[in-house]
């Protein structure tokens, strides 16, 4: 008798949340929301508009050309991959003395810039994209800011 109360109760007061909730409808918990995974094209804009940003707010030197530019990661594409842009630049305004830089834009949660020889572009581990050279997209991207700061 004893079991049949127990049940009994338990039965009411699954019921009791139905009877007063009136239109409660039960809840599934969905699935998780998924994580936002950078495409190649994503990274890519992304890497050259804060390459060109950082030439432009953190100078001299100044480019005035670029060469060798591209796109590359090291670790498997999703989280664990780590974005950089590498290439090479020479400096304006420094006459013969002027040589090619070598320089790393890398993709963190924001960005970081390194100029000069780093072991981010030399790294063994390292996969090119297929993008080809980015040289002449970065040289305008930054020559569009220099236009836009000088006010022509």
């Amino acid at each position: 008798m004893k079991k049949q109360l127990i049940v009994f109760a338990l039965l009411a007061f699954g019921m009791a949340g139905t009877i007063f909730c009136g239109k409660c409808v039960a809840q599934s918990p969905g699935p998780a929301p998924a994580r936002t995974v950078d495409t190649l094209e994503t990274v890519k804009e992304y890497l050259l508009t804060s390459a060109a940003s950082d030439f432009y707010e953190h100078q001299p030197p100044f480019p005035a050309r670029f060469r060798r530019v591209r796109l590359g990661r090291v670790g498997k594409v999703g989280k664990d991959a780590s974005y950089r842009l590498c290439g090479e630049f020479f400096p304006a305004n420094e006459g013969s003395k002027a040589k090619w830089i070598g320089f790393a834009t890398i993709k963190t949660s924001k960005y970081e810039q390194y100029l000069g020889p780093t072991m981010y572009c030399s790294d063994t581990k390292m996969i090119w994209a297929k993008t080809g050279d980015l040289s002449l997209t970065l040289k305008k991207r930054l020559d569009a800011l220099k236009s836009k700061g000088t006010g022509m």
